[in-house]
């Protein structure tokens, strides 16, 4: 099942790249960033993550921006194991939908949904705020929910 999401979700935004024209470089970015992560009865873990993205130049209802994402996160080992779960620590490739709305020239709300293949496979969503230091360097403040950990991150991001 999930080789099949993969393939689907690689089909999607090639097509999507291809029907917007070439790729540019400035539609691109990479990130990194802290994740202070939680898990129910075991406790809490801080961890790191990486980021890949492309942004899509067509913007939803005017000023909705797209983006595809796919990261990579390790949420550090927990206080204590938790043998309902099978979880001490969960690492794992994930792959997300991300629309922010701006708020002001330099600060985004962002929505999230996505897909863990790692760990903790499942559904993700998550919400935050982004704030622009230039049009090539950001930060970001998420509260991310998956299957059984839930995230407070802060990722850097760069534009090409």
């Amino acid at each position: 099942m999930k080789k099949v999401i993969s393939i689907l979700a690689l089909m999607l935004l090639a097509s999507t790249a291809h029907a917007e024209g070439p790729i540019k470089a400035d539609q691109l970015y990479v990130g990194a960033g802290l994740g202070f992560n939680s898990l129910t009865a075991v406790g809490s873990a801080t961890g790191f993550q990486f980021i890949g993205g492309y942004e899509f130049q067509t913007k939803l209802n005017g000023d909705i921006t797209s983006a595809v994402e796919l990261g990579y996160m390790d949420t550090g080992d927990f206080d204590r194991y938790n043998s309902s779960t099978n979880v001490s620590a969960a690492k794992g490739v994930w792959l997300a939908y991300v629309g922010s709305v701006p708020l002001s020239n330099k600060t985004d709300m962002l929505a999230r949904v996505g897909y863990d293949f790692g760990d903790d496979d499942g559904v993700l969503l998550g919400t935050g705020l982004q704030y622009k230091f230039t049009t090539k360097v950001a930060m970001r403040m998420e509260y991310v929910a998956r299957q059984n950990v839930n995230s407070l991150q802060a990722n850097v991001l760069f534009k090409f």
